[in-house]
């Protein structure tokens, strides 16, 4: 509907005044909470000395370790092309990162 429809069909006369203590809707507060992001993240380090001061570390990191899937909030805006979307948001995929140091 165009601004122009809105003005023919009697313009602001259709909308009313709302006051913060009055109650719109029948929807609970908070009823798109999501459930918290459960992501393990684990790094493991292994340091060997090749001599006095020349030192090596093997790392290994893995982000969200058990690739758990992390749901989000339904979208709430009816305009938007993820409206009640759930799967919007997922915490992201496992990711694992190989490393090598040298220390001198």
């Amino acid at each position: 509907m165009s601004v122009e429809e809105i003005n023919k069909a009697g313009g602001a006369s259709l909308f009313s005044q709302v006051t913060p203590s009055q109650c719109i809707g029948n929807l609970a507060r908070n009823a798109l909470r999501a459930d918290g992001i459960a992501n393990v993240d684990v790094g493991i380090f292994k340091n060997t000395a090749l001599t006095e001061r020349h030192k090596i570390q093997f790392r290994a990191e893995m982000y969200n370790a058990t690739n758990t899937r992390n749901f989000g909030i339904p979208e709430a805006r009816v305009n938007s092309a993820n409206f009640l979307n759930q799967w919007g948001t997922d915490g992201g995929n496992r990711r694992i990162i190989l490393g090598l140091r040298y220390t001198f």
